[in-house]
């Protein structure tokens, strides 16, 4: 099979999918074509090098876009691609390809979270009945898109696209437990790796460390963005923060606990890392995190209250325990392998 992949090129989970995507169907014999938006010279605003960016291109590539195709049996689009990806379905493409959608957009409950249910559907609503089918990483913008389709007539129920859920996957062979021997003595080691903005609520999981009474909680955090010397400001004697790290996995061994804070997310693989590298988790009740935390983890609120509250509940919890499910949960179903299967399962039923 000859899958193209269309797709926005920026460090970040959506490049983690289709880079591991890619080489999964590599693998296995099937031949894989990149369009991004270095291929197609779309003007990139924003931080073109990871974070919030998006490439401009206003349909002037639709024939880039065709020709590179042609010969493909598959265009599987990834949101966010480049401005093109909304001009495509009134293009011959749809009528000629087999077009999947894959939907990694983050939502909550916040005026960014709504603004992001009304981009899902109005993606949906354009490519409704001229997709063969709609993916989404999460269970819950999954229902927002049968919802967003089925009052435009299309959708699971209509006579459109039908939409399946297939998560993000984790690398187990780089994301792995530390040895029994590295363990820590110091205390508690809490730790966030994600990008450092708005919607990821680091500055309530600084408040809620810094309030706890304990001595022996540590806080390291790992990651860039616009808040970066904001949070820089922060540090302490409790706090420690380390900017952008070239290896995450180490990162994730050097830790006790996993938080997740945030107020949006989508599927986050960071959450899955952390789940490989056998670790407990703490993750705010936003998106499908309630359906990765159970028995290896606590779910908590958004304020800096709540993210305390679940801190000191963890303490009294078995973490090696915690960490083994962890393990075990990303080892049943979230690698790479499985996910690339489901996906490739859903090409064959539409080719």
């Amino acid at each position: 099979m000859k899958i193209a992949f269309y797709h926005r090129s920026v460090c970040g989970g959506i490049k983690t999918h289709v880079d591991a995507l890619s080489y999964e169907f590599k693998r296995l014999g099937h031949e894989v074509k990149d369009i991004d938006q270095y291929s197609l010279g779309s003007y990139m605003l924003g931080n073109p090098s990871g974070g919030i960016s998006y490439g401009f291109d206003f349909g002037f590539s639709l024939k880039k876009i065709k020709r590179e195709v042609e010969d493909c049996d598959i265009l599987h689009i990834h949101h966010a691609a480049t401005s093109s990806e909304f001009f495509l379905p009134f293009s011959s493409i749809c009528s000629e390809l087999n077009i999947v959608n894959t939907f990694h957009i983050a939502a909550g409950d916040s005026l960014s979270g709504e603004l992001a249910k009304a981009l899902i559907g109005a993606l949906a609503s354009l490519y409704a009945g001229r997709s063969k089918k709609f993916i989404s990483v999460s269970e819950e913008i999954a229902a927002d898109i049968r919802r967003y389709t089925q009052g435009w007539g299309y959708g699971d129920n209509g006579n459109g696209t039908e939409t399946v859920v297939i998560p993000n996957g984790v690398d187990i062979n780089r994301f792995y437990p530390r040895a029994q021997e590295q363990e820590n003595d110091k205390g508690v080691c809490i730790g966030y790796l994600g990008r450092l903005s708005p919607e990821k609520n680091v500055i309530n999981m600084i408040k809620a460390v810094k309030a706890l009474e304990s001595d022996k909680i540590r806080l390291k955090i790992a990651g860039d963005g616009p808040l970066y010397d904001r949070i820089k400001k922060k540090e302490g004697e409790k706090i420690e923060v380390l900017g952008y790290v070239e290896d995450a996995p180490a990162f994730y061994r050097s830790l006790d606990v996993f938080l997740l804070p945030s107020k949006l997310e989508a599927q986050p693989i960071a959450l899955l890392e952390a789940m490989a590298s056998g670790l407990p988790v703490i993750a705010t009740d936003v998106s499908d995190n309630k359906y990765f935390v159970h028995g290896n983890g606590i779910l908590c609120g958004t304020t800096a209250k709540e993210i305390g509250a679940a801190i000191k509940e963890m303490l009294n919890e078995d973490l090696a325990k915690m960490g083994i499910e962890s393990r075990k949960i990303v080892e049943r179903d979230y690698t790479w392998d499985k996910i690339a299967k489901r996906t490739l399962d859903v090409y064959k039923s539409v080719v």
